[in-house]
């Protein structure tokens, strides 16, 4: 199997971190600045992400289709053009999944719940960056970091179709969790 993180586990949990970290201090404007403790809070944070995803039945196979879900996602948005919409980022999920189906090496309930993480990952990373897409980088989300180059339009229509797609996400979900009792 190919595996689409140049980093190993402690590498990329600490990157994790790192990035917790980051949003925090950013969060709060720089101001106040504590990195030792945005640091043991981020920490804390991965520690409970990790723990839920164990619990939820996640573990090595969940992750490594996760991770190859990602970089077919990211890829995916990559290659988006000269326009992008709601839309155009409900089809890269699908694609991304339909894909890593069609590989044959996670059974489609493992696919299903990588889909539901990077969905909630997405929106999450959304929401924190708010208004300020002018400075997209690695630090800020990775996923995001592909449209660096395509310009200040392109980058509004991205910002414009990524919050289209959170509010429909999350107005799914409420429903999904309102009939069923329970998060989707």
């Amino acid at each position: 199997m190919n595996n689409t993180s140049n980093k190993s586990a402690p590498e990329e949990r600490q990157h994790k971190i790192e990035t917790a970290a980051y949003y925090r201090a950013e969060k709060r404007g720089f101001s106040d600045a504590d990195p030792v403790s945005d640091w043991l809070e981020a920490e804390r944070e991965i520690e409970a992400t990790d723990k839920q995803m164990d619990d939820e039945g996640g573990g090595t196979q969940e992750h490594a289709a996760y991770q190859r879900m990602r970089a077919e996602f990211k890829k995916i948005l990559a290659g988006a053009q000269d326009t992008i919409n709601a839309d155009t980022i409900s089809q890269a999920f699908e694609r991304s999944g339909r894909e890593l189906k069609a590989l044959g090496k996670f059974v489609p309930v493992t696919v299903d719940r990588a889909g539901k993480r990077l969905k909630r990952e997405v929106a999450a990373a959304v929401e924190k960056m708010g208004p300020r897409w002018d400075a997209l980088s690695e630090k800020r989300h990775g996923l995001f970091e592909i449209w660096k180059g395509k310009g200040g339009q392109f980058v509004n229509q991205a910002q414009t179709a990524l919050s289209s797609w959170v509010s429909r996400y999350r107005e799914q979900n409420g429903k999904k969790e309102n009939e069923n009792g329970n998060e989707s």
